[in-house]
């Protein structure tokens, strides 16, 4: 009768290279073996779990293909610094795959980063603080030392494009650092790899409004923060995260991964959070 249960006929025996397989993982999860250090060697493993040497590697490839370790040709199996890369790169590609837009990683951050930056309002420290704004202030610099050479082209040359890129995601991952809330840091790299840049049609903005318009801007993002009031903080950004119409509309037409051109919009919309080259609402 009991041969009859549904449930008996789901239940996998796990081979010996599984068994190994799950041992190593759990070592490695519990901080046994650290990001960048090598296993015990193949002669070494296999003794230890009495088993043979092809158990044992097959159990590394297993652990391979999950990201947990890497083989080093001549060197040995070491655990891997980080699966976030990793994350991130498949993430693009499934979106891309999907046909996604710069508009729905904007939309995306419209939805998650008032709550995120009320919540770092409450739990960062006073030195989390003090290390936005030293963020903050490197992003600015970079800012306009690239502007004041660049700015009578049409455009950012791309390694100026990725200095400032860097700049606003080390601040941004901060703020999710600041959060201490693990899913949302371990979460951070990939979606701030996801932003792109993107180019505000401002031909009549001078060079002195630009940099002065993305300071007041950040300005604005510092005092949410430092404010210690969550609610405060999300209805800041909140406000900072609208965007005009021209600039949804151009974003819904921008594959995931390029570069938005936003065209001139009325300047009555215009507002401190949409400078030309402004990597916060975000261009360069």
């Amino acid at each position: 009768m009991s041969q009859n249960l549904p449930f008996l006929k789901s239940v996998k025996k796990e081979t010996l290279a599984e068994q190994v397989a799950e041992t190593i993982k759990e070592s490695i999860l519990a901080g046994d073996w650290e990001p960048g250090v090598a296993l015990p060697t193949e002669p070494e493993l296999a003794e230890a779990f009495g088993v043979s040497r092809a158990v044992v590697r097959d159990a590394t490839r297993m652990l391979a293909a999950r990201g947990l370790v890497e083989a080093q040709h001549g060197r040995g199996v070491f655990v891997t610094e980080s699966q976030v890369e990793a994350f991130d790169a498949a993430l693009l590609l499934a979106l891309r795959r999907a046909g996604a837009t710069a508009w729905d990683v904007e939309h995306f951050e419209q939805m998650v980063y008032p709550e995120l930056f009320a919540l770092a309002a409450v739990e960062a420290t006073d030195d989390e603080l003090a290390h936005i704004a030293a963020l903050i202030e490197t992003y600015l610099d970079n800012r306009e030392r690239l502007l004041t050479m660049y700015w009578d082209q049409d455009g950012l040359p791309p390694e100026a494009n990725a200095t400032l890129m860097a700049d606003y995601r080390a601040f941004i991952e901060a703020i999710f650092a600041a959060t201490h809330n693990k899913l949302l840091q371990l979460l951070a790299r990939p979606l701030v790899s996801l932003r792109s840049s993107r180019y505000w049609d401002e031909p009549d903005q001078t060079l002195a409004e630009a940099l002065e318009q993305e300071a007041a801007y950040m300005r604005l993002i510092l005092t949410a923060l430092t404010s210690r009031d969550p609610a405060a903080a999300r209805a800041q950004m909140q406000e900072l995260l609208v965007l005009p119409p021209e600039a949804v509309a151009a974003m819904r037409q921008t594959p995931i991964g390029r570069e938005s051109k936003i065209p001139t919009f009325n300047k009555q919309q215009q507002t401190a959070q949409h400078p030309k080259y402004g990597i916060t609402q975000m261009g360069y």
